[in-house]
């Protein structure tokens, strides 16, 4: 949908809105070039300090990677399973708290929920620092899990409140990319540690969590004041009267229009939605191999010949390969409005990738192989989260849709961990073999949800022909007859 549709029908701006007298073209250049500096000034602020958040929240969850290489193990006296119980912990932290901190986001400002939640993951993350036990190690981790759950659920919530749904992909892509950059940054300065920074009394796996988790709680306490909420909240400083009604314009075009704090409706909308079925399967099927991926990689690519410390630098390459193909993978959905193509085509890389770490006892092909896995998983997060995002109205739906993607998906990571034992090393075929499964699963569940969403948007164009642009008011009445996406005009991403 353009910018010049979303501007039809112009009384969709109540006559509460304190911007109501700005004047703003309906179409034309002038409208374009507001649009065009609006949409670069949240490029240049929104996008990039949400991929910072991110990138810390993803280098604290994944350091304890790195950590034991550096000797997590015997420093905190770990035995038999207690590392992968450890790991497993912090998923269960994180599945339970995606549903409340979605409803938590419909009562505080994602500023501060966000701000929040990062002092206190950061405080989690350095305290492993003093874990001197698995009680302490799987205590830090829980509550870690618990609290880093309110970033990567509410950012595309907070993209949605911005962005039209054919502009997520890319700036979601960009969000989550840095989750790649936080695998291979974690990967160097695990290096730099375990080879420049030496320290009487604290061990490499000790500096390591404290270098990463005191950053995390500084950026928390600056996000609470800086992070923008909505379109509606942009400062005088940053826009102009005439992108913040735009900004507000093009929010509300994206079925941004109800404003209760929690509607019971779309609620239960949300848990009766068969796509959310679809989907969550879908992110069933990414969790695992991804999971077991992040925490491994630094392990499996020791135990193909490399020492403590090239291990921790051969790490990076996979990471840098993953963040090509995401962007490549997020900007062509976006240019083709297509969804589960893509979703499909990365899993099917990762399966390359897990063929060739399956079938091959030789480093080059693992290595290859590792690369091929990190490819095509990386890319299928804001793929996923773009796409649920698109096809929910409302926000209540959109963020239980969200946050049910999580919980499904972050509840079966903690298959991922449990898969890699050491009595299975080097080949891993146990590991390798699930991780295959599950990215084949992806690929079926994607593609026969892009079939039944296609042959759904042709139902709804022979019934009803090609169409129109849903007005504020319109998606409000959709909202408030418990109509949601199932709205004669509104067309699923596919």
């Amino acid at each position: 949908m353009s910018d010049s549709e979303i501007s039809e029908k112009r009384d969709h701006v109540s006559v509460e809105d304190p911007i109501d007298d700005v004047y703003v073209p309906d179409s034309g250049p002038e409208r374009d070039a507001i649009v065009k500096r609006l949409k670069l000034k949240l490029d240049v602020r929104l996008v990039p300090y949400l991929a910072l958040l991110y990138l810390f929240n993803a280098l604290d969850r994944g350091n304890i990677g790195n950590a034991r290489l550096a000797g997590l193990e015997e420093g905190t006296h770990l035995k038999g399973n207690d590392f992968y119980n450890a790991l497993s912990l912090f998923f269960a932290g994180y599945t339970i708290s995606q549903v409340p901190n979605m409803f938590i986001l419909k009562k505080v400002t994602p500023a501060v929920l966000v701000g929040v939640t990062m002092i206190l993951w950061g405080i989690c993350s350095t305290s492993m620092a003093a874990a001197k036990n698995f009680s302490g190690l799987a205590a830090a981790r829980f509550f870690m899990g618990i609290f880093e759950a309110g970033v990567g659920p509410a950012a595309p919530i907070i993209l949605s409140f911005f962005y039209l749904r054919h502009e997520l992909a890319w700036r979601t892509a960009l969000f989550y990319g840095t989750s790649t950059f936080a695998g291979a940054f974690g990967g160097l300065i695990a290096y730099g540690v375990a080879k420049n920074l030496a320290h009487e009394s604290l061990a490499p796996w000790q500096l390591l969590f404290i270098i990463e988790g005191v950053p995390t709680i500084f950026l928390g306490i600056i996000t609470i004041f800086v992070l923008p909420n909505s379109p509606e909240t942009l400062e005088r400083w940053f826009v102009t009267p005439q992108e913040k009604k735009v900004a507000i314009q093009r929010s509300r075009s994206g079925h941004n229009t109800d404003s209760s704090l929690l509607d019971k409706k779309q609620l239960l909308a949300a848990f009766k939605d068969y796509k959310n079925i679809f989907t969550c399967l879908i992110y069933i099927g990414l969790n695992i191999p991804l999971a077991s991926y992040t925490s491994f990689l630094p392990t499996i690519v020791k135990l193909m010949g490399y020492t403590d410390a090239k291990a921790q630098l051969m790490t990076v390459p996979p990471y840098a390969c993953a963040i090509v193909t995401l962007l490549l993978m997020c900007w062509n959905s976006d240019r083709t409005q297509r969804r589960g193509y893509h979703v499909a085509a990365s899993a099917a890389i990762a399966c390359i990738g897990y063929i060739l770490l399956i079938s091959s006892n030789k480093i080059g092909a693992n290595y290859t192989g590792a690369c091929f896995v990190a490819m095509g998983l990386y890319p299928i997060i804001p793929l996923m989260l773009s796409w649920v995002s698109n096809n929910n109205v409302g926000h209540t739906k959109r963020a239980i849709g969200i946050a049910l993607l999580n919980t499904f998906g972050q509840c079966f990571a903690t298959v991922g961990t449990q898969i890699y034992k050491s009595k299975t090393a080097p080949r891993f075929f146990m590991g390798y073999g699930v991780c295959l499964a599950f990215t084949v699963v992806m690929i079926v569940v994607s593609l026969a949800l892009s079939y039944v969403l296609k042959r759904e948007n042709a139902r709804r164009d022979e019934l009803y022909g090609e169409p129109m642009p849903l007005t504020p008011q319109e998606q409000q009445e959709a909202i408030e007859n418990c109509v949601y996406d199932d709205h004669p005009s509104f067309r699923y991403y596919i």
